[in-house]
């Protein structure tokens, strides 16, 4: 059983050609700004109070306002009669079936898609604000190192002319210096470059301008990986937000269609209406002549319900239904192959992280004995047991192991990120395991 450890690299704090002091940033700082200052997250939040608003309506426990009738009814103005009816009435639409519980279940899994939304871009975020730092933080280092080559290559060119000239060494031995110089200040050159690239991306995703000067300070942390394929495989089912989001929209479909059965049931209007009758008539009414004498009925009050449906004659839900039901079937099938493409691509990630890990320890391992061969080879140059040839090839096999260890760190942070990307959790919570 092999047991963990944690190595750290230290990155050096540089200062700019220009001569301009640069600003120091750590990597909380800079993902603190990233959140602050991305618009795609303020966009995706705004959603998110769209969403909520549309919940509260969703909540609403009448569909509609109460409707007011009154009617009034009166001979006098067409006859001498005094006849007249007053009837005011309150109607009320009622849901049946669940109506109002599947408009809110439907509101709510939009909400929490939303709310995944702004989790998922801000996670993606933090991602590349990472790997862009570290990347940074290697360009530095490694702009140190191929400096200190640099000035060594100098010394020794400087060295090797003034030895020709005095006669002790050979023309060649200048050419060959002076070439190796040559390609060490191209080397400077390139790294000088890549550190230019590096703090341009960094700037883009911090929000800020290109021509601000930043040096990126800390150390990349190594641990090696202890979780194992198929741990990681089930972190990746529960938390990969493809997936999450995937299952609320199936949760919202499955509403829908719920929604849609049970409007296919009419709503119900009640009606509450009270009503007041008179009228005006003649004795000949009463005793089969026509007198003079008039006389007014007494009025009646009447207070009732009434109770009305539409017919269901047509299923005006049949298509969102049938629509609902397909739109089921589409995510169930997607689900399955949404699952077949994060089980793949973790077990990539993880395949990768591991050959990063194996390479960056076995660099690691060697670089101490680099360094002690290059002294030795410098002492047998100066001490003239080597020649030029024999030095400068050597030397190039030695000071390379140093460079291959920066590129093998800059693979493992990539795989760091790719491993994060598919499991849908920081490197933090993967190392804990975290289940939630």
């Amino acid at each position: 059983m092999r047991i963990g450890y944690v190595a750290t690299v230290a990155i050096l704090l540089l200062i700019p050609l220009s001569g301009v002091l640069a600003t120091p940033i750590t990597l909380d700082k800079a993902m603190e700004l990233a959140v602050a200052n991305n618009k795609e997250l303020q966009v995706k939040r705004l959603a998110i109070k769209t969403a909520e608003s549309d919940r509260l309506k969703a909540r609403q426990v009448l569909p509609s306002n109460p409707e007011l009738e009154l009617e009034a009814v009166s001979g006098a103005l067409t006859s001498s009669s005094g006849e007249g009816t007053l009837q005011i009435g309150l109607s009320q639409e009622i849901e049946l079936g669940g109506q109002r519980k599947h408009r809110t279940s439907i509101a709510d899994s939009r909400i929490e898609l939303s709310r995944l939304e702004v989790s998922t871009a801000e996670q993606s975020l933090r991602r590349d604000v990472r790997a862009a730092y570290y990347s940074l933080l290697l360009a530095q280092q490694r702009l140190s190192f191929v400096r200190f080559v640099d000035s060594l290559a100098t010394s020794l060119r400087d060295t090797a002319a003034i030895r020709v000239k005095s006669g002790t060494r050979p023309t060649s031995e200048f050419t060959f210096l002076d070439l190796d110089l040559a390609v060490s200040r191209t080397t400077v050159n390139n790294a000088e470059a890549a550190i230019g690239e590096a703090k341009n991306q960094l700037m883009q995703l911090l929000g800020g301008g290109t021509d601000t000067y930043l040096e990126a300070v800390g150390e990349i942390a190594y641990q090696p990986f202890s979780m194992s394929e198929d741990s990681l495989v089930s972190l990746a089912a529960v938390h990969r937000s493809e997936l999450s989001a995937n299952r609320f929209r199936q949760s919202a479909s499955a509403d829908e269609l719920a929604l849609a059965r049970s409007e296919r049931m009419p709503n119900l209007t009640i009606t509450g209406f009270y009503s007041r009758q008179s009228s005006s008539f003649s004795s000949g009414d009463f005793i089969g002549n026509n007198g003079s004498i008039q006389g007014l009925k007494s009025t009646d009050h009447l207070l009732g319900i009434k109770l009305s449906m539409p017919l269901p004659l047509i299923d005006k839900r049949r298509p969102e239904i049938a629509r609902s039901t397909s739109d089921i079937d589409v995510l169930n099938a997607t689900e399955q192959s949404l699952t077949n493409q994060v089980r793949y691509e973790v077990q990539s990630a993880y395949r990768v992280l591991k050959i990063s890990e194996n390479t960056l320890e076995m660099l690691r391992q060697v670089q101490p004995e680099s360094d002690s061969l290059f002294q030795m080879l410098q002492s047998a140059y100066a001490q003239g047991r080597i020649t030029v040839s024999d030095y400068l090839s050597q030397k190039d096999r030695l000071l390379h192991v140093r460079l291959n260890l920066l590129d093998a760190y800059k693979t493992y942070v990539n795989a760091q990120t790719e491993c994060e990307r598919a499991v849908g959790l920081d490197w933090n919570q993967m190392q804990q395991g975290e289940l939630k």
